[in-house]
């Protein structure tokens, strides 16, 4: 069993200590994407039991399991009017602002003539937002939400990252397979980012008035795809940043960690602290997967499932509240075995190149084929074990069957002709956390391998087979 750090513990005390006698009011910024945000509210809600007040500004999607923390919503959409006009989101609207200035372009191109247009676009809104509510300490995600950064620095406000990854040693790859299926190389992305002119007009509004940055935060180290080159990770990362694994299990840059802590001090005058998993408190609500909108098809397509035999096992949004935990435990209490079954957030949404349908370079089998071929191998490999001489052993106490639960997201032919059979569940999402708390070392957690699924299924001491999303 793996034994890994306590985190919220050892955040709460530093970001205290950092700052003590200032008032205990936290912002925080985080995107529309389940992973990144889903350590942050386990922050959140420590902080609020401990009597800050935290504010979030991030999007509507995030809403409900934000203030379940106890912290207060606000709509990024409302801090960009102008940007996300028609409402749509920062996603949404950075595709939008791409394909107005740059159409036709390739992604990569795409993001060399516009990243800092669109970060100079949201700061005035998200300055605003921030002195209105007057923080002590500004929390963000480095990856996605570089305006927490640099809307924070404009204000002179301490703030801290929380990295949801591994570590960058092996971003050159990661980089690599955005750039080369486009045909281009790290360097190609340099030049344009260094020679367009419209990016260059969006770095020297970032640094004189009213803003007066550094030019080194966009100069040294060009971010691509919300990522640095060269120093590590860029200049995104604050002076103190949370990394949700244990050094031992980092993703290393060099060969040594005290290697490491150097080149990161010395090119960004950052501090990296490899805290663990932030699991937050029993009952949680935690980000899951999410659609935007159905089109016409698809609801024919939910509605053509919700007349499947099957279907009171898989309803992916049950019209009554079910304790999903409670079943577990009952199980656990009559001796059977759990196997769970999650496959992230990403695979399951509509990603173009990285979701339902996407195929990352056009070179993979689709987020739909992954998810029903490990369900369906699942099944397969539980069949010796199902009981199929009752009709259901969900809540059944006559049989010592496993108990298979499944999370498939929001797709509505998630589950398309996979037949489940008695003794499994299958819903949207699951509270992963609680159910893995519940299992032991008997149990058997089926994933693919996310940053955060990797570290809570290991904290929680359960045997894990991995299926990779993206290899």
């Amino acid at each position: 069993l793996l034994c890994l750090l306590s985190c919220i513990g050892i955040s709460c005390a530093m970001i205290e200590k950092q700052w003590d006698g200032h008032p205990r009011t936290a912002c925080f910024i985080f995107p529309e994407a389940s992973g990144h945000i889903n350590s942050s509210l386990a922050l959140s809600e420590r902080l609020a039991k401990k009597g800050w007040k935290v504010h979030y500004l991030s999007a509507l999607v995030m809403k409900e399991c934000i203030e379940n923390t106890g912290a207060t919503f606000d709509d990024e959409r409302d801090a960009a009017p102008e940007l996300c006009e028609g409402g749509l989101g920062y996603f949404a609207a950075y595709d939008r602002l791409k394909e107005e200035k740059c159409p036709g372009a390739k992604a990569w191109e795409g993001r060399a003539h516009t990243e800092n247009l669109f970060l100079l676009m949201k700061l005035p809104g998200t300055i605003e937002w921030l002195k209105s509510k007057k923080p002590s300490v500004v929390v963000y995600c480095p990856i996605w939400n570089r305006i927490g950064q640099v809307s924070a620095r404009v204000l002179g406000i301490p703030h801290v990252g929380i990295v949801t990854i591994a570590g960058f040693g092996g971003f050159h790859t990661i980089l690599a397979s955005f750039l080369e299926p486009e045909g281009a190389t790290f360097d190609d992305f340099k030049r344009l980012y260094h020679s367009s002119e419209s990016n260059q007009a969006a770095i020297d509004s970032l640094c004189s008035e009213p803003y007066n940055l550094d030019r080194s935060l966009f100069e040294e180290g060009t971010p691509l795809y919300y990522f640095g080159l060269e120093p590590p990770f860029g200049r995104t990362l604050g002076k103190h940043t949370l990394v949700t694994t244990i050094a031992s299990l980092r993703d290393p840059l060099c060969d040594s960690l005290e290697e490491e802590d150097k080149l990161y001090m010395e090119n960004g005058g950052s501090q990296l602290y490899y805290i663990g998993p932030m699991l937050g408190g029993e009952g949680m609500k935690r980000a899951a997967t999410h659609k935007s909108a159905f089109t016409e098809e698809e609801r024919k397509v939910l509605i053509a499932q919700s007349e499947r035999a099957h279907r009171r096992r898989s309803e992916l949004h049950p019209k009554k509240q079910e304790d999903l935990v409670g079943l577990v435990k009952n199980a656990k209490s009559k001796g059977r075995r759990i196997v769970m079954v999650c496959l992230g957030t990403v695979v399951t949404s509509d990603r173009a190149a990285f979701g339902w349908h996407g195929t990352g370079s056009g070179e993979s089998i689709t987020g739909k084929e992954l998810v029903q071929s490990v369900i369906n191998g699942v099944i397969d490999g539980l069949s010796p074990f199902s009981d199929q001489s009752i009709q259901s052993s969900v809540k059944a106490d006559q049989t010592d069957s496993p108990l298979l639960i499944c999370a498939c997201g929001q797709q509505p032919d998630a589950l398309d002709d996979i037949i489940l059979p008695p003794n499994s569940i299958a819903r949207a999402s699951v509270p992963q956390v609680d159910i893995l708390r519940c299992m032991d070392s008997t149990d058997l957690f089926v994933h693919h391998g996310g940053q955060n699924s990797t570290m809570e299924g290991g904290s929680c001491g359960i045997p894990m087979i991995v299926c990779p999303t993206f290899s």
